[in-house]
């Protein structure tokens, strides 16, 4: 790989460099979204007449530069919350920032291979191999879809409800082909061309223009609709218990004062349901006395229901299974349901490949070992069923859609964002979710322990957020929706049919110059 850097000169290093960088600008906290939309010009520019190694490594650079600037926050995680030593955390954010800028180093391959700046017939194969790259990131090895390009846009709500046919999917293609347009366009204006020029620039704004009445149309569309469904009010608390002490048994009695004094003031607004973080009880709650009975009584007191996390366990013959879990008891003080975490985080609640590399577990030290959930659960209050995401479960499209097509009419997501900060990742985390009420048209209500706590629309609007590391009460109306999607009903489908057009293209192009 050396000898091959050393060939390529440095315009074009710098070249793919500003593309990784551009795209870090577009998303959170620079939000300078209009970035993404003209990113990859500067790595296309430097792939020109390069030989194919040639074109991997600066794909390669260009994912490395955006995925080490997106990414950073995951130094401070496994060094001040996971006490690795600074060059083992530097170490394995290499490892991942490196797997990661693989999947711009093939598409940087498979650009140079096709030479596709020079077929009109194949621009479209670009961007749907884009997206196949993005979907393959979110399965593999448990999956990592963080941060997909098409998630830049997620204050920009008209370009972002092709979602509910789509995906977060269909707005990186969207994405991907627009800067592709722009890329050609410029290289016509550089050789004189001017009329081919005009021509991508008229496409490029067509394609916009319809992304934007589309989304423009479904929102008012929406919003005359929602105006018939009835309100629920919603409470959530962000207790901002520090990560330090949240798992301290001396201070159990603390945390538990700090939510019960910030639920009665929601007393006045008498919600429907009040919602606590993830773990936001550091114990168990199935038989602990007496924090079970003052929780339960809590609920009575309030004549509220209380949705809150906790780790709960199982026993079976000798073993004891422990979960991430979510409970939802009501004011007769019975536990009406609960939802056990179905996609852990790997290295934070469990070592992967433990039993093939023992090594796993000791880097990280004392993990929470937990166990999967077995299957969605919905969750039901007289007036609404609705499913439970628990931290970053709301990133995977998929399983989110699963919780709508098994009923749910509103989503929750409890997090404990504590460990990331005050770097960019609890703004990451959230500008993802809003995706997961656009797809599925549901309304979220998200409850983060130290931030941020928000109340999203079904049209992906951001209607509350509390501020990071803080004390805080949010209450809102959400309105109960029961229709689906296309996305709902039918998943992915945008993203295997694109998968399964590049693969096929791929190998016959292969065959062709084989």
């Amino acid at each position: 790989m050396t000898a091959i850097l050393a060939s390529i000169m440095k315009k074009d290093i710098l070249l793919s460099l500003l593309s990784g960088f551009c795209l870090v600008g577009a998303f959170p906290k620079f939000d300078v979204n209009i970035l993404a939309w003209i990113a990859f010009v500067p790595l296309l520019y430097a792939l020109q007449h390069k030989t194919l190694a040639q074109a991997a490594v600066l794909g390669f650079i260009a994912g490395s530069a955006f995925f080490s600037g997106l990414l950073y926050w995951i130094y401070n995680v496994l060094t001040i919350y996971g006490h690795l030593p600074g060059i083992i955390s530097v170490f394995f954010l290499i490892l991942l920032t490196a797997y990661l800028a693989i999947y711009f180093s093939i598409f940087a391959f498979v650009w140079r291979w096709l030479d596709l700046k020079n077929s009109a017939g194949l621009i479209l194969f670009a961007p749907a191999f884009w997206v196949s790259l993005e979907f393959i990131r979110g399965i593999l090895f448990s999956g990592f879809p963080w941060e997909l390009l098409g998630y830049s846009q997620y204050q920009v709500l008209p370009l972002i409800q092709v979602a509910e046919i789509t995906g977060v999917y269909g707005v990186s293609f969207i994405i991907v082909l627009v800067n592709i347009l722009f890329f050609r366009a410029l290289v016509y204006l550089g050789r004189g061309e001017r009329k081919l020029a005009g021509r991508e620039i008229l496409v490029l704004a067509l394609i916009i223009f319809c992304c934007w009445f589309y989304g423009q149309s479904r929102i008012a569309t929406l919003e005359q609709m929602s105006a018939k469904y009835k309100d629920y009010k919603i409470s959530l608390i962000q207790g901002n218990i520090r990560q330090d002490l949240k798992w301290e048994r001396h201070f159990q009695e603390e945390t538990l004062k700090i939510y019960t004094e910030l639920t009665w003031q929601t007393q006045k607004e008498k919600p429907d349901l009040v919602i606590w973080p993830e773990t936001a009880t550091p114990f168990f709650f199935q038989n602990n006395f007496p924090f079970q009975s003052r929780i339960l009584d809590l609920a009575a007191q309030m004549e509220t229901p209380l949705l809150f996390g906790a780790p709960a366990f199982t026993r079976q013959a000798n073993r004891v299974n422990y979960f991430n879990s979510a409970f939802l008891i009501s004011p007769q003080k019975e536990v009406l349901g609960r939802y056990d975490k179905i996609h852990l985080v790997p290295f934070g609640e469990y070592a992967p490949w433990a039993g093939l590399l023992g090594f796993t577990r000791d880097i990280i030290g004392a993990i929470g070992d937990f166990t999967p959930g077995q299957g969605i659960t919905i969750l039901s209050l007289p007036w609404g069923k609705f499913g439970v995401l628990i931290c970053y479960e709301i990133i995977f499209p998929n399983l989110t859609r699963q919780f709508a097509a098994q009923g749910a009419q509103f989503l929750v997501n409890i997090t404990n964002d504590a460990w990331f900060g005050r770097t960019s990742a609890p703004y990451q985390h959230l500008s993802m979710a809003t995706f997961r009420a656009v797809e599925n048209r549901l309304p979220i209500a998200r409850a983060a322990n130290t931030g941020i706590s928000a109340f999203i629309t079904a049209v992906g609007k951001i209607r509350q957020s509390s501020n990071l590391f803080t004390r805080e009460v949010l209450s809102d109306n959400i309105k109960i929706n029961k229709t689906h999607t296309f996305y709902t009903r039918y998943g992915d489908i945008f993203s295997f049919f694109c998968l399964i057009i590049s693969g096929f293209y791929l190998i016959f192009v292969y065959r062709q110059r084989g």
